[in-house]
This record gives structure tokens, sequence and C-alpha cells, in this order.
């Protein structure tokens, strides 16, 4: 190999050195983007690699990279039947690149959902990516080199051919390096991630505010919002962003963001498995716990709805022997869990009387595409009519929720009733905007579940005119019972829309077959790789007057182009 790359008078042959270094940074130049596209799966995906090998094992980029073997592999038949000189060695290697790079450049997709966010960790991750990626180029020219003058190959032929065989293999084990890099960087995230928290709690520590955790499978993000809204008269609030449900998102929230000024922390908490709940309440110390309901939301991760109650009930059971919990008493398995809590102050909130005495209730609820309004009913009897333009029966339960904290807190039914009047919708949660067009846009698009998607159809029959018109990818995450979930969204869906437009053509296949159940009509529904697609395919459908529901909004992971 080495009189490969070198003159008859021992000297390095220039021509092949730099044919070498401007192959070697071509392919680093054409597996840069599948790199970008393994970090921001791996980010989507929580940066957790096993959830990231499943997302590879079904992805699209093996159909992009099947296109980039078959050229690199007839590069090489190529190198080996016609090369018979050290600069006809590089011929086929070079025309080989520049047809992947010609393709790579040429193969449009829809632009991303939710982008990369370059934060210190992806950075970091990038960068690791890249260097594994030119490690492997290099060592493997050199190993494939000598293997080939091994085996009898022309010597012309080595160089060429080593550059065919370690371009096809850089590219192909371009997400491979993201995972590698993941795993090398791991200490370094654990200790970064260490001094964040000791950060976060002696910040709590030293500025003391009252800590409301709330957790659930579903109506958590809405309740912290109200809650703030609730409180918002008497305190001043500061709530977790929208995403921020995480031990690291509460830890940035608290770093960046909590000053001494702040009385109240409503911290969100969400998890994917047991001991997350329990870790940001030791963080955080809640004085009132808030736990909304229990479902089979993320029960893929979970395992069994079990595995969810448990995980869940862990905020109930760290609160303080002098905290307050707050229980959603008409969700039969919360009720059950808070009658085995052993704490003096269990504050208790439905719909249902009959399932037990609630220290906060809702009467005489009516609902329309105009809003809500219900009476809220103590227990010892004081009540009050209140009236908001949310729409979605399932908002009367969050409202609920949020209220029975600020009573907890000392907000009076007055203030209580004039803050539910100017609640807003929460972004992406049944927000709803009827544009210059007169079409009513429903706006449910974030992370669904079955019983959020039944809540939007309810609404979505709530409008007395027009056409309803339903967009969804359908529901992910459910694990073995996600199929029958999905058939049954179709089957409801079939009884009040008058047209669908499924996301995906294979993963919306169960609400097909609900839909087809039903009788639903087939000109009326219409498949979309993506949502892209199925934006163009609503443009031929809607008109004037017409209600659209968009219904969960997959990440980028799940498209299917």
């Amino acid at each position: 190999m080495t009189e490969q790359l070198t003159l008859a008078g021992g000297g390095p042959d220039p021509f092949q050195i730099t044919v070498l270094v401007a192959a070697a940074a071509t392919t680093l130049v054409l597996t840069f983007p599948h790199l970008v596209a393994g970090l921001h799966a791996l980010q989507q995906d929580d940066y957790s690699n096993p959830r990231f090998a499943r997302w590879l094992g079904t992805s699209k980029t093996r159909l992009v990279h099947g296109r980039i073997a078959l050229v690199y592999v007839a590069g090489s038949l190529l190198q080996i039947a016609l090369s018979t000189s050290p600069a006809q060695s590089w011929v086929p290697a070079l025309a080989s690149t520049v047809a992947v790079f010609v393709a790579v450049r040429s193969t449009r997709r829809a632009p991303y959902k939710k982008p990369l966010v370059y934060t210190g960790r992806a950075r970091r991750l990038l960068a690791v990516s890249v260097a594994l990626a030119a490690l492997l180029f290099v060592a493997g020219f050199f190993v494939v080199s000598r293997l080939a003058e091994a085996i009898g190959l022309a010597a012309a032929s080595c160089p060429g051919l080593a550059v065919l065989m370690m371009a096809l293999v850089s590219i192909h084990a371009a997400p491979f390096a993201v995972v590698a890099a993941n795993l090398c960087l791991a200490p370094i995230q654990g200790s970064i991630n260490l001094v964040y928290r000791v950060r976060a709690r002696r910040k709590l520590a030293r500025l003391t505010p009252m800590v409301v955790g709330i957790t659930g499978s579903y109506g958590k993000t809405s309740t912290k919002y109200f809650t703030e809204a609730l409180l918002e008269s008497r305190f001043r609030v500061l709530k977790t962003r929208a995403s921020f449900n995480t031990i690291l998102g509460v830890c940035r929230a608290i770093n960046e963001e909590l000053g001494p000024e702040h009385q109240v922390l409503i911290v969100e908490m969400g998890a994917y498995r047991q001991g997350e709940i329990r870790d940001m309440a030791r963080l955080t110390r809640p004085h009132i716990g808030v736990l909304t309901a229990i479902g089979p939301q993320h029960l893929e991760r979970f395992g069994s709805i079990e595995t969810i109650e448990k995980a869940k009930f862990e905020l109930l059971e760290s609160l303080a022997p002098d905290g307050v919990a707050v229980v959603n008493n008409d969700d039969p398995r919360v009720r059950r869990l808070a009658n085995g809590l052993r704490l003096p102050d269990i504050r208790r909130y439905g719909i249902d009387t009959t399932a037990g005495e609630l220290d906060l209730a809702a009467e005489a609820i009516a609902h329309g595409r105009d809003g809500l309004s219900f009476t809220l009913v103590e227990r010892h009897g004081a009540r009050v009519t209140v009236k908001t333009r949310l729409i979605g029966l399932h908002n009367v339960s969050n409202i609920l929720a949020a209220a029975t904290v600020a009573r907890a807190v000392g907000v009076s039914l007055r203030e209580i009733a004039g803050a539910i009047g100017r609640l807003q919708p929460v972004p992406h949660r049944l927000q709803t905007n009827t544009g210059a067009d007169g079409v009513t846009i429903i706006d449910d698009a974030y992370n669904s579940n079955p019983v959020g998607a039944t809540n939007a159809l309810d609404a979505l029959a709530a409008f007395e005119t027009g056409r309803k018109i339903l967009v969804t990818p359908g529901m992910v995450e459910l694990g073995v019972e996600q199929d029958a979930w999905n058939e049954e969204f179709g089957a409801r869906a079939a009884d009040i829309c008058d047209f669908v437009i499924l996301v995906g053509t294979r993963q919306t296949a169960a609400i097909r077959r609900g839909l087809d159940g039903r009788g639903f009509a087939a000109d009326r529904v219409t498949s979309a790789r993506n949502l892209n697609e199925g934006l163009e395919a609503l443009k031929g459908i809607v008109r004037a007057g017409d209600v659209v529901l968009f219904e969960n909004d997959l990440p980028d992971l799940y498209d299917e182009e």
C-alpha cells in the first residue's frame, strides 16, 4: 500500500495524495447530512439510544442508503475491471462520489416541523460524530487497501477501491457514529446534568417558593396554565415552560427563570419510566401535588397501565406530611390511589358526585362552539357560575383542578370565577381560530391520547354548521393496544366527520379500518405521506364555513416519505 502512494524514487505521489485527501473530504461532506439527520432523530427521542435504534429499523433513510450502496458497488466493480494505472484507479471512485453527491443534493423532503436545536449537548454530539466518521474513513482506507493487496488485486486499483468501500461504509455508519458519540459523551453529560441539579437545588433552597407539582397521563399541561392564571390575582407565579417537564427541563427553568420575586413555582412533571417523577419531587419538594388522570398514554414505554399508575402516584407519595394532595375523583384509578394516601389534606374535585364527596364540583355544565359554562360548588355549599371561551368538556376537569389548587392557597371563589372568564386556550390544545376565509381551525396538535382524541372529536361535533374535516396521523406509543385505540378512533370519527385526511399511510391503517367498518365513504378519505401533503389535499376539500380539526402532530420521525 505504501508503494502505491509513492513515486518510483520513494517520494509521495502528489496526484494520489491530493486525490485521497479530496476523496476523504468529499466523503465527510456526504456523510455530514446523515450525521445531522441521525442527531435530529436522537434528539427527538430524548437522546435514548434504544429508541433511536428502533426508529432506525423502520426509517425511510434505508431507501436512500440502498441507492447509495448501488452506486458505490457499481463503482467498485468498474474499479476492479478497468483500472490498469494509478491515474485510472481514481476515475470510478470520483465518478461514483460525484453521482452520490448529486443524488443527495437533489433529494427533496418536506421541511422539518421541529428543526434540530443546536444545544450544547447537540453540538458536542455532532463534533464527536464527525471525528468518529473521519477516523473510520482514514483507518478503514488503509485496512481495505491492505486487504485488497493481500488477495491479489491489481495494485493500481487498490487505493480507489478502498475509497469507494470506505465512502460506502462511512455513509451507512453515520447513525452508528451518532450512537457511539452519545455513548462516549455519557459520562460528561452525566457530570453536566449533576451540576445543573445541584444549582437548581441550591437556588430553590435559597428562594423557597411554594411549589405546586402537577402530573397525570393527560390534562397536566392545561392544568398548569390554568393554575397559573387562577393564582396570579394573589401571587407572583412562575410555571415551567410548555415542554419543560423532565428533570433537566425543570432544572433549566429553575436555573434560568426563577427569581426572588416569584412566590409560587408550578412544575409540570412528565415521565417515561418509574422513578422520574419521584426524582423531580425530591428536587422541588412540592407543597401541593395534583394528579389529573391515569390512562394509556406512553403505554409503549411504560409497558403496562399498572406501571403508569405507580409512576404518577410518586408525586403524591413524595408530599410532606403537611402537603396538600389534589386529585381527580372522577378517575377511578386516581380515586383508588387517593384512598390509600396517608395525608390529612386530600382535596377531591370532579363532576360525578355519586363517586364520593367532593371538595369542588361542577354542576349545570353547558358547552358549545362558543365555550363552556358551569357552576362551581364547594363542599360546604358555596357556589358561583363561571363562563369561559374554552371548548371541550374535558376542560371542565382541568379548570376544576386549577380551582382546587387556588382554593387551597386562599384565592376566593369570586376571584377564581373572574380568572376563569379570562382563560385563554392552551397552545395546540383545542385552540380555535376562524380565518378570513370563514374556515374554523381547531388545533389539537399536541401529543394525543385516546381520551384527548375522543374529547377533540366531541368538540368538533359541537359545531352545528359547516362540514367537519379531520386531519390526523393517529396515536402512537400505545404499545400492543395502539391499533385497537386507533381503530376505535376511526369508528368514532366516521360518526362525526364529513372528510378525513390520514397522515401516514402505514401508521393510520387502523384508523382506516375503523372508518371502513362504519361504512365511511372511501372517496371522503385521503391518505398523505406527511403533513405537507395532507395540507395540499385539504386545500382541495375545504370551503367557507367548514371546521377543520388537526388532531395530533407526530414528530418528524414518523414521516412516511
